[in-house]
């Protein structure tokens, strides 16, 4: 089996049916009824008094290690990250782990191995100014979680504007944006932890938003290359200017005008490169490109 047959019978994995043909009477509701799930109140047929399966499943649902694991979900998210976004998108639900849930333990693991192992980030910073930013940064560092949905916020827009008109899930939705930066911070969430004991490790980080990227909306490879250098541009620039903002802000109040002359002045750019991604995407939909 080569790797193309491998990854795709990962699209072909998930088949359900309903052979039980056994009558059930809920145990929850009383209900008579033939299949897996009762049809009134949905619980599992093969629910009803606590036994030593009932403990461990309810074990293993608790930390995501049943039918649908968090390790197989991060295993698929590795090895074919746009197929499962697209799945999810298209949506079948039930072929992966919960994202945000995913997200909330993955930041809560890595909290907890930071303090474990110590990791310091800190800097030391004379000015005022550097204090602040140094705050931002450690902030940053320690809530992992929040920094990931920060990230999703400034990459839904761009990416909901530039790969609008792609050949695959086209005129995509803002809610479905969330979900696709939800899913691409958790592989980012991922790399960084690695990246603490492989630094080449974030070299994965642009290669990964590329394979997500090229297998969700289709494009020719350098059709999805300046859309994600266009996105991170904004990114980019949008948090560069805040930081700078909050910097001068912090340590030189009496130029408050300047600031706000200033800070239009971003916004107009940041709309100007948000106008141009959209008409260019829009130009090139039917070259691919």
């Amino acid at each position: 089996m080569n790797l193309k047959e491998t990854l795709g019978r990962f699209d072909k994995s998930y088949h359900y049916s309903d052979e039980e043909q056994e009558e059930h009477r809920c145990a929850n509701c009383g209900n008579v009824f033939r299949g897996n799930y009762c049809p009134v109140c949905r619980q599992d047929a093969k629910d009803g008094r606590i036994t030593w399966r009932w403990v461990s499943k309810s074990i293993l649902d608790v930390w995501g290690l049943d039918s649908r694991s968090l390790p197989n979900t991060l295993f698929q998210l590795f090895i074919r990250p746009g197929r499962l976004i697209g799945a999810y998108l298209d949506g079948q639900h039930q072929i992966c782990y919960k994202p945000f849930n995913m997200l909330f333990i993955l930041a809560i693991f890595y909290v907890v191995v930071q303090q474990f192992l110590g990791w310091d980030y800190a800097a030391t910073p004379e000015d005022k100014g550097g204090k602040v930013v140094q705050m931002v940064f450690e902030w940053v560092s320690e809530h992992p979680a929040w920094n990931a949905m920060l990230i999703s916020v400034a990459m839904i827009i761009p990416t909901w504007l530039f790969f609008r008109f792609a050949p695959r899930h086209t005129r995509h939705t803002l809610p479905e944006g969330i979900f696709i930066q939800i899913f691409m911070n958790i592989l980012i969430l991922v790399i960084v932890f690695l990246s603490e004991f492989f630094i080449w490790f974030y070299v994965l980080m642009p290669v990964y938003y590329y394979i997500a990227y090229r297998q969700l909306f289709g494009y020719q490879p350098w059709g999805t290359v300046w859309r994600i250098l266009l996105c991170f541009a904004v990114w980019g620039f949008f948090f560069g200017i805040l930081i700078n903002l909050l910097y001068i802000f912090t340590t030189h109040p009496d130029k408050l005008p300047q600031v706000a002359t200033g800070l239009l002045s971003f916004l107009a750019a940041l709309a100007g490169i948000l106008a141009f991604g959209y008409f260019v995407s829009k130009k090139t939909a039917q070259f691919k490109i």
